[in-house]
């Protein structure tokens, strides 16, 4: 199970791992169509989308399109994307705690072999998304009993932000110091590169909106770190 904060993290960040692992869930956070009446953002309209709605119905296309391409089953959270949480037309922003719960439930429910979450670089989407898997895994991990099965939890590079000078090593910073360890994890699959590139494609309107060269990062080696059930998260570039 890949967790993605918008309709698109997963395939950008960890594509050519769920090549290589048919029948993965990718679950998005922020999948949630705002109230009617809500106004068109200006990322909306870089888009190409006359309206929120109309947004977030061609987005979830792309999604199960692009995940239809890597053998992956797409799971749609409705926590709303924070350009759409300004108030407007009823829109709040979503709470970590609730965030985390409603992760925890649904690992819980599919009983995934592995759990992959964005490391959380730059934006306040992905941040909240780290913060609410380490939350998720932390409550599970005081929860399991010797001997009981449990997914391996890992973390991945947030694609087009983690080559943002400083970010990684910032958050690794801020990590150890609150006790969680990095330390180098290497990479065992064999990934389809051309299979993501072709899942990549799909995402048309955010590739429209970050222009010609605002994606190649997508093309780059996929890095990921582990969270062992002591703690302590392992690194992988």
């Amino acid at each position: 199970m890949v967790i993605s904060p918008h309709l698109d993290d997963a395939v950008f960040s960890c594509g050519e791992l769920l090549s290589a692992h048919p029948h993965a869930t990718v679950a998005t956070i922020f999948a949630g169509t705002p109230p009617a009446g809500h106004t068109t953002t200006d990322w909306d309209r870089a888009c190409g989308f006359r309206s929120a709605c109309e947004a977030m119905v061609a987005r979830r296309n792309e999604d199960a399109s692009a995940l239809l391409t890597l053998g992956a089953r797409p799971v749609w959270l409705n926590f709303l994307d924070s350009q759409y949480c300004d108030g407007s037309a009823g829109a709040t922003a979503p709470q970590a705690d609730d965030i985390a719960e409603s992760i925890a439930l649904l690992v819980t429910r599919e009983q995934p072999d592995a759990v992959l979450f964005p490391l959380g670089l730059f934006h306040s989407d992905h941040d909240l998304a780290h913060r609410a898997c380490l939350a998720a895994w932390q409550a599970r991990s005081s929860q399991v009993l010797p001997g009981q099965p449990s997914p391996r939890w890992l973390a991945y590079e947030d694609a087009l932000y983690r080559r943002m000078d400083g970010l990684r090593e910032q958050r690794l910073a801020g990590m150890n110091e609150s006790g969680v360890r990095a330390s180098v994890y290497p990479v065992t699959w064999q990934g389809d590169r051309a299979a993501k590139a072709a899942a990549v494609a799909c995402y048309a309107s955010q590739l429209k909106a970050f222009g010609p060269g605002g994606y190649d990062d997508t093309a780059d080696p996929e890095g990921y770190w582990s969270l062992d059930r002591a703690g302590l998260l392992h690194a992988a570039a």
